[in-house]
């Protein structure tokens, strides 16, 4: 089995995170092959960076797709970034690690929360929950105040923050799992867990699994109605 992992921002500090998260979820027998966008953002941090980085990380994406003949796809993006778009074009399960880590969040818990980076970037989470339908189930949605890219490189900080807001959420929020909604908080699962005695979910480990069981049971997103193929030729719109 064969899954590409794309990172939607341009970042190839983030990308090495995620791909440490991929790796040491991923099953002995797959393979994972990683790419960063060609362009965009370095931190997509906002509705303007999440739109920006949308048509780059398509093209990377199916360049990619073609190269390299994958079996699955793991967007490894918090966001929509061009999620609708690349299950048009797609025939392999493509998987969001937000969709994916929301629905493995519900089989763990009454409700949980997701806790991202940047405060101003709060209501865009709490969009992206009630687009995929997770409303109902988020007790909330918080955030530390580190960019993307500084999640990564400033772990000391970093951790201290996601303690410090997890303590919050279980205790005042009383969410029984926690999502990590970042790409850049990968790595930091563990540790919280330890702390918090709540589940703690790493996205992009979650997204891997999700994308494996998708493919060994011969699965993938339907292609009738929102995600039936494009009507003109993909090149039409490159």
């Amino acid at each position: 089995m064969k899954l590409l992992i794309v990172n939607p921002n341009s970042s190839e500090t983030v990308t090495a995170a995620i791909m440490t998260s991929a790796r040491r979820a991923a099953a002995p027998g797959t393979e994972i092959v990683g790419v960063t966008t060609k362009g965009g953002t370095r931190n997509i941090d906002s509705a303007f960076g999440d739109y920006l980085s949308g048509a780059y990380m398509l093209r990377t994406a199916l360049e990619a797709v073609a190269l390299h003949r994958p079996d699955g796809v793991v967007l490894a993006g918090f966001g929509r970034v061009g999620l609708d778009a690349l299950k048009e074009a797609l025939t392999v399960p493509v998987v969001s690690i937000a969709e994916a880590s929301m629905a493995v969040a519900c089989l763990l818990g009454h409700r949980f929360s997701t806790l991202t980076m940047l405060q101003q970037f709060i209501p865009y989470q709490q969009e992206l929950v009630r687009a995929f339908g997770f409303e109902a189930k988020c007790a909330s949605v918080r955030a530390i105040n580190v960019n993307v890219e500084a999640c990564v490189t400033e772990r000391a900080r970093t951790l201290a923050e996601l303690e410090a807001e997890v303590r919050r959420i279980v205790t005042e929020d009383r969410a029984e799992v926690v999502i990590l909604a970042c790409a850049g908080l990968c790595g930091y699962d563990a540790e919280l867990t330890r702390l918090a005695g709540v589940p703690v979910l790493d996205p992009v480990a979650v997204g891997v699994k999700v994308a494996e069981g998708l493919v060994a049971l011969g699965l993938c997103h339907s292609k009738v109605r929102r995600y039936a193929l494009p009507p003109q030729p993909l090149e039409h719109y490159l």
